[in-house]
């Protein structure tokens, strides 16, 4: 009678293998196998990426760190991969079932890992007297040695006593009993049954022969053992035992977890919390599935920074070397962060407002927080809150999750290594909230000092002191953050570059960096302050220095090029060199009028990328009294030419404007018409356009204005007057006209240079204006 075998796939012969040290993997056995090998860790995943069946063979010598194919048995067994559990070791544990005898016909690959061709082995099970007397003589014999005190597991005794099968009866004999790996080899290789039968039953014999001497060895001498001799064999067996199971391992891992624990300097109830997750630890078996999430938040909480602080004294005026080495310009935001770190030298640790960094992209704020913690001798770390959902990004998952973590700012505080380093929270601006909650409520109470002492993360479930982090959040616009969040941030205004900064940047700092990153270091090709200007003036229009970095990039790549084909360098870059290699100018700046006009009036505007003039143009023409605005004009500038018109109405007399209002349309617009424009800034020079008109009276070119008007005529204070000014001064204006409140900010912000190139006015009424403004 012929019985069938374990199925495998008929037309798939070529298989991943994995090499065993000490054991023997028999079809019908399901067997735990500890894989720690590389090449044996990526030949389990290939299976299980495929179809979770590979080749299980035995190695002849045992120490063979990295065995060939000559040091491997060729016959072994197809197995299918029932369960993995990965260790935080980098361990796996693996559970297979072997199916069937195969024989390795050759080795397809052996790197990265083992793959070979096999022929599979059928088994003909003909069932006569013989085989079955065979198989009851084995049973006898094994319950024999099972008597003579061999140890078997409760349930393999119950399978091996109620298997039928003779060949899966010698298999699972094989297996169970502690008989050595080479006649364990031997039964595998036996193809014919009976000559399998016989071979287990000639090992049975020497073990009975073998356990019999011992006990009767053990009998003779047990009563010459003293209590010492005992205690010793007893210690020898366990370690034997400790060994083979790999319990010793585990031990040493405990304990070393443990000594983690007592060095991290936890506070008394975190030290607790982790000695009762040690001591479910201990008492879980490895292959428990929670084992590996116990170890992963152990691991966690012994590698957290607990009060391991950063001990540099702070040295003002060396954090003040920093900050101006590192960037150009930025004196205000400079100035209140040499105050904060001074306040810190003289307090010790200060609870202060969280620092917000606030301003268009490009102008340093991320890297101005790398150079305070080099200032303050601490590590920096840096997560960036833009585009997060997820209350759990900020706070951490629960531990019931599976694949939970902390928080990213727990993240940071362990990556940096210490509990005060300096902490930036990069575009805060830019969270998001939906179902899964608002992270921007979770990051309430991280930045706040009263209560960041004892900050709460899901994950660890422990508090944390962060108040000894320094934080500092960055941001481009301040109306995205909620008011709860943004009441707890110190705002620092960042704001853009002027030109003479974008070039004095381009000079001490892009170009020396661009030059090492090319290639070009040992080179020395300069580029002249013209061209430089004409990049910045030409070919970017922003607030920082990205684009300004990419294009003078550009340019020494088209000479990077030049030098790696052996081509002649340039010793410096030229304006005709930036046009050659950049093309075609990408913007122009606006320049004031050529001649005095009538209804044309500079006005100044304030933008991202710095500053700009308009040129204001009025007109007008028979009508029913409109006002017509166009140059997409935004809300408040449409109210602020209609605030003006009304003026002009009401104060006709005193003006000199003798047309009828109801008889003409008035004509407002705003170059150029493709930029949207809003703002009450412009008010005084839209006044001043309309009154020019309606009396004929020329406006003076060299002249620009700025202010918001009031119904009265009054000249109100504006904002953004360093871009302004400077704008202006670089369209060729010579004479501005600014609001008297205004006054203040010109001698802050201003640079020197410009001052005195530029004649400055002060008003507080829009007839001021009309008497600086008009030619007559």
């Amino acid at each position: 009678m012929v019985e069938s075998t374990y199925p495998i796939p008929s037309t798939k012969t070529e298989f991943p293998l994995l090499a065993l040290r000490d054991m023997v993997v028999f079809p019908g056995v399901q067997v735990g196998i500890l894989v720690k090998r590389q090449k044996s860790i990526m030949a389990l995943e290939a299976a299980m990426a495929r179809d979770k069946m590979m080749v299980f063979t035995t190695q002849k010598t045992k120490d063979a760190e990295e065995p060939k194919n000559q040091d491997l048995y060729q016959i072994g067994t197809v197995g299918q991969i029932k369960e993995v559990l990965k260790s935080p070791d980098e361990t796996v544990r693996v559970v297979v079932e072997g199916m069937r005898r195969v024989e390795i016909k050759e080795f397809v690959q052996t790197d990265p890992f083992f793959k070979v061709n096999i022929r599979a082995i059928e088994e003909i099970i003909i069932r006569n007297p013989e085989l079955e007397t065979l198989a009851r003589q084995i049973i006898d014999q094994f319950k024999q040695i099972v008597a003579l005190g061999e140890m078997v597991p409760l349930d393999a005794l119950i399978t091996i006593f109620n298997t039928a099968q003779p060949p899966r009866l010698a298999d699972l004999i094989a297996y169970h009993l502690d008989i050595p790996l080479p006649d364990r080899q031997s039964i595998l290789e036996a193809f014919d049954i009976k000559d399998r039968l016989a071979k287990l039953k000639k090992i049975l014999v020497k073990k009975i022969e073998s356990l019999g001497i011992e006990r009767k060895v053990q009998a003779e001498t047990q009563e010459q053992l003293s209590k010492m001799q005992k205690e010793v064999i007893l210690r020898e067996q366990l370690k034997a035992i400790e060994k083979e199971l790999g319990i010793k391992e585990e031990k040493e891992e405990m304990e070393e977890i443990r000594k983690g624990i007592k060095k991290a300097n936890m506070p008394k109830e975190t030290k607790a919390k982790a000695e009762k997750e040690l001591g479910r630890l201990e008492k879980m078996s490895p292959m428990s599935p929670e084992y590996s999430y116990i170890r992963t938040y152990l691991d966690w909480l012994v590698n957290m920074p607990w009060g391991n602080k950063s001990q540099s004294k702070i040295d003002i005026k060396e954090a003040e070397k920093t900050l101006n080495n590192d960037h150009y310009g930025l004196k205000k935001p400079k100035e209140r962060i040499l105050e904060y770190l001074a306040v810190q030298k003289l307090v010790g640790k200060i609870k202060g407002p969280i620092l917000c960094f606030a301003g268009p992209p490009g102008v340093g704020k991320t890297s101005i927080g790398k150079s305070i913690a080099r200032a303050m001798g601490r590590k920096f770390a840096k997560i960036s809150l833009g585009g997060i959902r997820d209350e759990a990004e900020i706070r951490g998952h629960r531990r019931t999750y599976v694949g939970a973590m902390p928080g990213r700012i727990i993240q940071g505080i362990k990556n940096a290594g210490e509990s005060n380093p300096v902490f930036m929270l990069d575009e805060i601006d830019k969270v998001g909230a939906d179902f899964r909650g608002d992270p921007s409520s979770a990051l309430l109470e991280a930045l706040d000092p009263e209560q960041n002492n004892a900050f709460s993360d899901h994950y660890l479930e422990m508090p944390y002191d962060l108040s000894d982090v320094l934080f500092i959040t960055t941001a481009n616009v301040l109306d995205t953050i909620p008011p709860a969040l943004r009441d707890r941030l110190e705002v620092i205004q960042f704001t853009g570059y002027t030109e003479d900064e974008k070039f004095h940047i381009a000079q001490k700092y892009l170009v020396p960096k661009i030059l090492e990153t090319h290639g070009l270091k040992d080179k020395k090709i300069s580029m002249t302050e013209p061209a430089l200007r004409t990049i910045i003036r030409e070919y970017t229009r922003e607030a920082g220095v990205r684009n300004l970095e990419r294009e003078i990039a550009s340019v020494y790549r088209k000479i990077a090029r030049t030098a790696a084909e052996g081509g002649k360098l340039p010793s410096e870059i030229t304006i005709d060199d930036i046009h050659r290699y950049l093309g075609a100018a990408k913007f122009f700046l606006t320049m004031a009028e050529k001649r005095d006009e009538v209804g044309v009036v500079t006005g100044m505007a304030w933008t991202e990328a710095g500053g700009d003039i308009l040129q204001i143009e009025a007109t007008k023409m028979p009508g029913k009294g409109q006002l017509i605005l166009t140059g997409q004009l935004g809300d408040v500038m449409k109210e602020s030419a209609r605030a003006a018109l009304s003026y002009a109405q009401s104060n006709a007399k005193q003006l000199g404007i003798k047309e009828k209002f109801d008889k003409i349309d008035l004509h407002i617009h705003v170059p150029a018409g493709a930029i949207p424009k809003d703002g009450p800034s412009a008010g005084l020079a839209m006044a001043t356009a309309f009154v020019s008109i309606l009396t004929g009276q020329k406006v003076k070119r060299e002249a620009a204005m700025t202010g918001e008007i009031t119904l009265r005529g009054r000249a109100l204070e504006i904002g953004g007057v360093k871009e302004k000014v400077i704008a202006a001064h670089r369209a060729g204006v010579k004479m501005i006209i600014l609001p008297l409140k205004n006054k203040k900010d010109l001698e802050e912000d201003v640079p020197e240079n410009v001052r005195q190139d530029l004649k400055f006015k002060f008003v507080e009424h829009i007839e001021e204006v009309l008497k600086i403004i008009f030619t007559k």
